[in-house]
């Protein structure tokens, strides 16, 4: 073999290599690249009342909001997420709660699930005045905010760790307990 090949050669292997190494990066920076998950709120239905009394006099009331969750996956790659947690506020004191449990959202898919979160009107009686006032007006505004850590794994190599927090805002009418407004906001950080 002559000197002349040798270098033809070895000239050859560099260039196909580093126009592998380019196309690799040129695909993981744009076709590949991670991109944040959604979660948002669809609807919010307010569900079944219930009460339960037992001496001595010991008297709970609650309802059930239900909340249609919209998690979708925009990635060409599986998003495995933790597990995901609602929580419902009225004026800043937690009155419910929901943990939906680990799973994984394929690439590009989606998923709508029904999240129902019993609340406990015994906490939003909590500072009387603030019910009272909110019944006079016929409406009551609660908060919920929903957490969905996670993680994105391109072509089995490269991983990315997702948060993705849902923040909505809805107004129940009194006495019908109907969800009459709803804003939503979504935050997600890689």
């Amino acid at each position: 073999m002559t000197k002349r090949r040798i270098c033809y050669i070895v000239s050859g292997i560099i260039s196909i290599l580093f126009i592998t190494f380019m196309t690799i990066l040129i695909l993981s920076q744009t076709v590949f690249k991670p991109k944040h998950p959604i979660l948002q709120t669809l609807s919010s239905t307010v569900e079944g009342v219930s009460t339960l009394i037992s001496p001595p006099l010991d008297v709970q009331i609650n309802f059930t909001l239900t909340l249609q969750m919209l998690m979708k996956n925009p990635n060409l790659a599986d998003f495995e997420y933790k597990t995901v947690e609602n929580l419902v506020y009225y004026r800043d004191i937690l009155v419910g709660n929901l943990t939906l449990p680990s799973s994984t959202l394929p690439a590009k898919g989606s998923a709508i699930l029904p999240c129902p979160l019993v609340l406990q009107i015994d906490k939003f009686v909590a500072n009387l005045g603030d019910i009272f006032q909110d019944i006079l007006q016929r409406k009551i505004v609660i908060e919920t905010k929903a957490n969905m850590p996670g993680k994105i794994t391109v072509l089995g190599i490269f991983k990315a760790h997702v948060n993705t927090t849902s923040h909505c805002k809805l107004v129940l009418s009194v006495p019908s307990m109907k969800v009459v407004d709803q804003v939503c906001d979504l935050d997600a950080k890689l």
